[in-house]
């Protein structure tokens, strides 16, 4: 009995990866055997011009098989950082130090290894971080850009590393004051205004009390947020210091509504003591659409963004909402290449009402053709 045969598109295969089908022509001839590894884009694109097809039952089997079986979650994972990060309360570190410094240790490795495995599902959740516990999160936020940007500058692990942990320990000698902050519309009382001043040199001797010893973890803790006119900042307590700004910048607060991702990377371009180099790669790698935030297409439809394009306007992006402001039944994929659906303009987090299922749309998206 004659196969039907269905066309395979890119999203369908995976360069570096075995092919889960025998590919046909269009005329049946068989072209690869299933296992064969497609090496490189160049290759993938000079096959699908000659049209690769497959067996459509097997298609269809394989994708039920994928679904039925355990996906791993990098989603997941993100939720376990952020629950172990909400741990980190100063009253743990001043108790019992060795078992919240264990737990810093893992978080710093799990970050790394996140931001090298599936950087813009990272982005993702930097973007639509769970910022109900703002310290903690902003904390996490902070480790996780940090972790972005020096993969980026090409750091070596171990420095990757202990940058995480200074992060995420940045702001110990301030916690509680925090947390307050987070939540008040009022101007700063001249008592908190005490509070915040010197509070890197606090953090590094409560860090030193905890038996920290690494010097580049404490002076990036001590130096990371500079008092005006004071001494440089090491090249970490810099890195940041430029992480705390823009997420501060992008995040919302009791006070004031979130900045747009690319009105707060051009501020940090401009603004007064910023590294014009740092706020740079933060610009190339984060990108003016990152994976996370939501865009208004030209067709009139809000979609939220899933991966840096191949230039900073074509992201990847799926429709949420259609143009006439009603939720589309599932998240459809669109090429922001086409003037149709082309980014005309950021869309703030909090104008979007739809819900997504992270994991889900990360799944689907490789199966999924242009809408």
């Amino acid at each position: 009995m004659a196969i039907e045969l269905r066309q395979l598109t890119a999203a369908m295969i995976e360069v570096d990866q075995p092919l889960k089908w025998d590919v046909f022509s269009s005329r049946g001839d068989l072209l690869l055997h299933k296992g064969y590894v497609v090496r490189s884009e160049s290759q993938l694109e000079s096959l699908l011009e000659r049209g690769m097809y497959a067996d459509a039952a097997e298609i269809d089997r394989s994708r039920k098989v994928e679904l039925r079986a355990p996906v791993y979650d990098p989603f997941l994972e993100w939720e376990k950082l952020r629950r172990t990060i909400s741990r980190l309360g100063l009253a743990n570190f001043e108790r019992d130090a060795a078992p919240v410094l264990r737990d810093v240790e893992a978080c710093s490795a799990a970050i790394a290894k996140l931001v090298e495995k599936h950087p813009d599902e990272a982005i993702f959740e930097l973007m639509q971080m769970d910022l109900t516990n703002y310290v903690a999160g902003h904390n996490l936020q902070t480790a996780v850009l940090v972790a972005i940007l020096s993969k980026r500058m090409n750091w070596d692990s171990g420095a990757i590393d202990i940058l995480c942990r200074a992060a995420a320990t940045m702001n110990i000698a301030i916690l509680e004051l925090q947390s307050v902050l987070a939540v008040q519309k009022d101007p700063l009382t001249a008592q908190q205004r005490d509070a915040l001043k010197d509070h890197g040199r606090r953090g590094r001797e409560l860090l030193e009390a905890m038996g920290v010893s690494h010097d580049d973890w404490l002076r990036a803790v001590e130096e990371h947020h500079p008092d005006a006119g004071g001494a440089p900042q090491c090249e970490m307590a810099a890195l940041i210091h430029h992480a705390d700004v823009y997420l501060a910048k992008i995040s919302p607060r009791a006070y004031r509504i979130a900045k747009a991702p690319n009105v707060a990377a051009r501020e940090m371009l401009q603004g007064a003591g910023m590294s014009q180099a740092i706020a740079g790669v933060i610009i190339k790698e984060i990108g003016i659409y990152p994976p996370g935030s939501y865009v208004r297409l030209a067709n009139g439809e809000t979609a939220i963004v899933t991966a840096r394009g191949e230039q900073a306007h074509t992201p990847t992006v799926y429709s949420l909402v259609n143009g006439a402001g009603m939720p589309m039944g599932e998240p459809v994929l669109r090429d922001t290449k086409s003037s149709n659906y082309a980014v005309a303009s950021i869309v703030p987090r909090g104008k979007v009402m739809v819900s997504v299922n992270r994991a889900r749309l990360y799944q689907n998206k490789k199966f999924m053709a242009f809408g």
